[in-house]
């Protein structure tokens, strides 16, 4: 009773109760409270989302804070907060990929300029010229970094636009042993340059050489490993461009003009064609994190979203060998173990409370994920990006197990829930019986999605053919039952299954 009255709905707090008692779940607040939240069935990327901002927003400045905003952002949970973080990096980095077309490198200059963080009219030439003239005022740049050899590389093209040199073959080998890890006073060649002729070698000349040391820089620090290549990109930002403010403005219209090509239509004429390329070359690598037709690439990615999620944390706690906890400093830096953590940190009150549905959330799935008897439940819930539109995905699995304990590929079923931008509510049933497989797609659609699916149906019994499955069949129906309608929102999974009393699974 007190549970219920702490409940903000006594109507969805009797059902978690009864789920509670006929699953034989521990009759504890901790359980109660992760399947309440479960079952009031707030959308999970909007939740994840909206503790972002807080964390951003709410004053929260802890180490742990940090470190949940970076993983909350691997999971793609804040698009426009992500493109205003890295979109600006992406756009000089397809500049200076090696691997970038002419087409796209243009483009991607002519984005930089767009955002304001090369002045509008400067060509190429003229900006790689400022950098070398520039070059010899910096100062705080640490040693042997990108930064340094890109420093010390311009600083050279300085003294040979100075007529520090005679032959542009003479910088080029100064530059190779510099990008080769030796220093700047060691990179002038034994020769006594006083007693040779100077020249003033042009800056047409010495252009390809700045821009072959910048490919070089930001190819090393996105070389470097994780969040410490990020950083470094970073600075690589703030070198080409020392006015922070104009940077953290360009950083915003990168993200704008990001976000707009993802919303506004092919045709929409914001930007020129090779600028176009560069966005959607940008969003594709960068912000489209599941390739879904390569079924190998979605296994992967669910696997470590999983992990991101710290589903697997209490695994890895039980596996643990001794008391010694460095072994696995990975498992401690996912989602589940950091809200744990900020919840015994002093902590704005707003930020505890989403902190704790989210760990709810969590727990709920891991509670949901059960044996019974022989059958093993497992449930899922991920944030997902499709282009511009955030939902989430779902997936419900039972199945039973061998005498051995291991899943039986003979007998189970999976329920994939998935809300579309255009096609809306969409739940695939696949159940399979004596390895036959038989699907149910349930859409508001089903005529429309039916049509478009026939093409496919033979590839689909030909792959699963070569699994030794067999496709008996693909239904397409309209959700114009009240029991497939409330089937989407369904708060607590496998309820009515009960517990296990001995009766085969039924599928």
């Amino acid at each position: 009773m007190q549970w219920l009255k702490a409940a903000d709905a006594a109507e969805v707090g009797l059902p978690v109760i009864k789920t509670m008692f006929i699953q034989q779940l521990p009759f504890v607040k901790g359980v109660f409270d992760a399947l309440f939240t479960q079952s009031k069935g707030e959308p999970f990327h909007k939740l994840l989302s909206g503790f972002r901002q807080q964390l951003q927003d709410g004053g929260a400045v802890t180490g742990t804070a940090s470190k949940l905003k970076e993983v909350l952002d691997s999971l793609h949970v804040a698009k426009q907060n992500q493109l205003q973080q890295i979109g600006l990096q992406k756009l000089a980095t397809t500049w200076l990929n090696s691997d970038s077309t002419p087409v796209m490198k243009s483009g991607a200059f002519s984005l930089l300029q767009k955002t304001g963080f090369v002045p509008k009219g400067m060509t190429e030439s003229v900006f790689l010229e400022s950098l070398v003239d520039g070059a010899e005022v910096r100062s705080g740049i640490p040693k042997n970094s990108a930064i340094d050899k890109l420093h010390q590389g311009l600083q050279l093209l300085s003294e040979a636009k100075g007529g520090a040199f005679a032959h542009v073959e003479e910088i080029e080998m100064a530059i190779n042993r510099i990008l080769n890890s030796h220093d700047h006073e060691k990179a002038k060649l034994p020769i006594d340059i006083h007693s040779m002729q100077r020249k003033n070698i042009s800056a047409e000349k010495l252009t390809p050489l700045a821009f072959h040391l910048l490919q070089n820089a930001f190819a090393e620090a996105i070389a470097t490993k994780a969040v410490g290549g990020k950083i470094e990109v970073n600075d690589l930002i703030g070198y080409l461009n020392m006015d922070t403010e104009q940077v953290a403005e360009s950083k915003g219209k990168a993200a704008e003009l990001l976000f707009k090509s993802l919303n506004e239509p092919p045709e929409a004429q914001y930007a020129r064609i090779n600028e176009k390329l560069v966005l959607s070359h940008v969003l594709a690598a960068d912000f489209q994190s599941i390739d879904f037709t390569n079924g190998p690439s979605v296994a992967h990615q669910l696997k470590e979203m999983t992990k991101i999620l710290g589903l697997q944390l209490e695994h890895a706690l039980i596996n643990l060998p001794g008391d010694d906890l460095a072994d696995f400093p990975n498992d401690l830096e996912t989602l589940k173990p950091l809200l744990l953590k900020l919840l015994n940190e002093q902590i704005p009150a707003a930020i505890k409370e989403m902190a704790e549905q989210i760990l709810n959330r969590i727990t709920a799935q891991q509670i949901l994920s059960q044996e019974n008897g022989p059958i093993q439940n497992l449930l899922l819930t991920l944030p997902l990006n499709l282009g511009s539109v955030q939902t989430d995905l779902t997936l419900q699995w039972s199945g039973r197990k061998t005498k051995e304990g291991k899943i039986d590929p003979d007998y189970w079923r999976v329920l994939f829930y998935l809300e579309l931008g255009r096609l809306e509510e969409t739940v695939i049933d696949m159940q399979v019986q004596n390895r036959i497989i038989k699907v149910t797609v349930i859409n508001g659609h089903g005529a429309t999605l039916e049509e478009a699916a026939g093409q496919y149906l033979g590839i689909l019994r030909e792959n699963l053919g070569k699994m030794d499955y067999r496709l008996s069949g693909v239904s397409f129906v309209n959700p114009v039952y009240e029991k497939e309608r409330d089937l989407r929102g369904k708060a607590i999974p496998f309820s009515e299954a009960g517990s296990y009393s001995g009766v085969d699974i039924r599928i």
